[in-house]
């Protein structure tokens, strides 16, 4: 411990000595403080919250991520160059204490800068919410100051549906039997799905969320979150939704009547105390357009209500943020264990932009290969072993990367959602633990296997 402790001093002094660092405290300052005098927000909640939160806290995020990979770089890839650390390794230091020495130094830097920004947008909030209008005022402690469950309609078991339609289908049609049995079978769970998702005009949908025991979401304030699409693409329309909600038999069931827009997620308040005995809040929806109107299975409807404080659920965000420096500083040192600073500044920033373009890992998936489509037929080619290489390799890569990129705090503190400890702790397991420690693996068996002697031919 001793030997680690030494070490992280040794790379937070270094790090300090570092010009960028002053370049980033300037940034830093200039993003919490001259930010929000910038550019002004129109007086709402909403763009109050855009521009203190939202803005604010992604252009710290940004800032420091790039920094954490710079300095990663910089620190232990200049050692070597510079023959630095052939000082430490003739001493009884193991590289790996090297290596996760210089991970902790950055880290400390990191804990420091964060907080001080952190706090810093917190109090600004605080104190700027005052001079919004009273109902303005209002909407932000309900909708952004507060954070709030969600509760959805649990995800229905559609296979045996897809069984009873596949059994139905090669009873009507005995030649289907020659065709690949996955392929057929992948087109009638997208129907089934596409038919729990679209509304028809004239039709009705019903859905039905657990909120929670009724003593517990007792008079507490309930917001119905609707996101849907039309077969439009950049639809700009506005369509009459009527709403039934509340037990269906019940004396306070009621009837909302509003004007919806497509894409763009969209939230109401609905009146309290309108779950059953069972704690599930029922919501009818008729469609009386002459669109067909599609609601996502996995955010179409949701209803969010209290349940905790902003500024513990800040913090928790904020943590999260941490774990993703933790996570890049690990990819920093890890392609400074076998790469000149440039190029391993280079290769770090490469791999951040394959993991955030992830749009082709998603096509090479649904595609089935990358060998496309055959030129005489007009078909997607039969799939080769190239193709299955290339499948696996894409969903293993793309599992790897979602590990990372399925948390955003900044979304979820943005619309007032609730981060709860058990997703820090699973934050913190799959960032750091799973992800870092791939990484950190990699780097210390590199910088454990090689020659520092030769450290210039790199």
């Amino acid at each position: 411990m001793q030997v680690l402790l030494a070490i992280a001093v040794l790379t937070l002094k270094a790090a300090i000595r570092f010009r960028l660092l002053i370049v980033l405290g300037i940034l830093l300052l200039l993003t919490v403080v001259g930010l929000p005098l910038i550019i002004k927000d129109d007086g709402t909640a909403q763009g109050f919250t855009q521009i203190l939160l939202t803005y604010t806290l992604s252009f710290i995020t940004a800032l420091l991520g790039l920094a954490t990979m710079w300095i990663a770089c910089g620190t232990l890839a200049r050692d070597i160059e510079d023959y630095q650390i052939q000082m430490i390794t003739v001493k009884p230091v193991a590289r790996w204490q090297i290596w996760l020495g210089k991970w902790i130094g950055i880290m400390v830097l990191n804990a420091i800068l964060l907080s001080l920004a952190a706090t810093s947008v917190f109090f600004m909030m605080q104190k700027r919410a005052k001079d919004l209008p009273e109902s303005q005022q209002r909407i932000l402690q309900d909708e952004i100051f507060v954070a709030r469950a969600s509760a959805k309609e649990p995800p229905q078991d559609i296979e045996p549906i897809v069984n009873d339609m596949m059994a139905a289908r090669l009873e009507e049609n005995p030649e289907l039997a020659d065709r690949d049995p996955q392929d057929l079978r992948k087109q009638l769970r997208e129907q089934v799905i596409a038919m729990q998702q679209v509304v028809q005009p004239g039709y009705r949908r019903r859905w039905q969320m657990y909120v929670g025991p009724p003593d517990e979401v007792k008079d507490l304030p309930l917001y119905l979150r609707i996101k849907f699409f039309t077969a439009s693409a950049y639809d700009t329309s506005t369509y009459i939704a009527f709403w039934d909600i509340g037990p269906p038999e019940g004396a306070q069931r009621i009837r909302i009547e509003n004007s919806i827009s497509p894409e763009a997620p969209i939230q109401f308040e609905i009146p309290p105390n309108q779950i059953d005995a069972d704690g599930i809040l029922t919501v009818d929806f008729e469609n009386w357009n002459q669109k067909a109107l599609l609601f996502p299975l996995e955010d179409g409807v949701e209803v969010l209500y209290r349940k905790g404080s902003f500024g513990p659920n800040f913090v928790r965000g904020v943590i999260i943020i941490y774990c993703w420096l933790g996570f890049l500083c690990a990819l920093g040192l890890m392609a400074a264990s076998f790469l000149s600073f440039p190029i391993a500044a280079f290769l770090t920033l490469a791999l951040l932009f394959i993991g955030f373009s992830n749009g082709t890992l998603d096509q090479i998936i649904y595609e089935g290969g990358i060998t496309g489509v055959d030129n005489n037929t007009g078909q997607i080619a039969a799939p080769a072993l190239i193709d299955k290489l290339a499948v696996l390799s894409a969903q293993g890569l793309l599992s790897t990367i979602n590990l990372v990129r399925d948390f955003s705090p900044i979304d979820y503190l943005s619309t007032g959602r609730i981060i709860t400890w058990s997703q820090v702790a699973l934050g913190v397991f799959q960032i750091v633990i799973v992800m870092g420690g791939i990484f950190g693996l990699i780097g210390v068996i590199i910088l454990s296997r090689r020659e520092l002697a030769t450290a210039k031919s790199f």
